[in-house]
This record gives structure tokens, C-alpha cells and sequence, in this order.
């Protein structure tokens, strides 16, 4: 009985709660829509003084790496490269030696999901919430 309850404390943070979890791909390309670091929403503008560093697009390839482009920069330069994997509804990125573990949250929308970096106690991105929206173009 004992390694029963250990087992399911143990287990996967697969749903862990999440309203909407979203377990479908995340293969191609997410622009940064919202963005809240400890719950506090910031200004993804590129036209104010100093804009938010992590207005992040996102592009997931099949191979299970990602390019990371600051959607305020005009040359589409890659900003950071790194891997990530999904098991259910969790998104693990691997990036600049560390990792970070969001669930991702089905915004109900088609083209929205939500990243919520909470997994655990630290890590890359800990304590933001992403709000992406798909973004069909390719950047080679």
C-alpha cells in the first residue's frame, strides 16, 4: 500500500490540476502573445525604451531541437538554440546547460497554447508563463 502512495507521489506532473491540459505537438513555429513573469503581465511592445528580453518566437523542429528569435529583432537572427521533449501535457527545454519544465495549457483557442514554467522549485524560465500563438511563417 505504502509503495502504492509513493508511486502516484512520484509520478509524472502530467495534469497536476492544469485546467485544459494540451497534449497535442508543438512542432513548428510560437510567437510570444502574453507574458508573466511571477504573475506579473509584461509589456511585449518593441517600441518602449527597453523591451522585454523574453518576447521569445519559439520554432520546435521534428528532430527535437528549437531555435529561439527575439520577435523584436528585425534580422531574425537565432537568439538561442537548444532540445526539448514532451510527455503528456509537460514541455522540457534544455538550453545553455539548464532545464526547464512547463506545462502546457490548451488556451482554447487553436492557434493559442500556454507554457507555465512551474514545474518543480527552479530552472530555465521558472515563474513565467508563456501565452504563444502559432506562427506560420519559416525562417530558414
Amino acid at each position: 500500500m505504502m509503495f502504492a502512495v509513493m508511486a502516484i507521489a512520484c509520478s509524472d506532473d502530467d495534469n497536476n490540476g492544469i485546467k485544459n491540459p494540451y497534449t497535442g505537438e508543438v512542432t513548428g513555429m510560437w510567437k510570444t502573445v502574453g507574458l508573466a513573469i511571477d504573475g506579473e503581465a509584461m509589456d511585449l511592445s518593441c517600441d518602449i525604451e527597453t523591451p522585454v528580453e523574453e518576447n521569445f518566437l519559439f520554432d520546435f523542429k521534428e528532430d527535437g531541437t528549437f531555435d529561439v528569435y527575439y520577435n523584436c529583432d528585425t534580422e531574425g537572427a537565432v537568439y538561442n538554440s537548444g532540445t526539448y521533449t514532451t510527455n503528456g501535457n509537460v514541455l522540457t527545454l534544455n538550453m545553455d546547460g539548464m532545464t526547464g519544465k512547463a506545462h502546457m495549457i490548451d488556451n482554447l483557442d487553436e492557434d493559442q497554447l500556454g507554457f507555465r514554467f512551474s514545474i518543480g522549485s527552479e530552472g530555465l524560465f521558472y515563474g513565467y508563463e508563456f501565452l504563444v500563438e502559432h506562427y506560420p511563417l519559416v525562417i530558414d
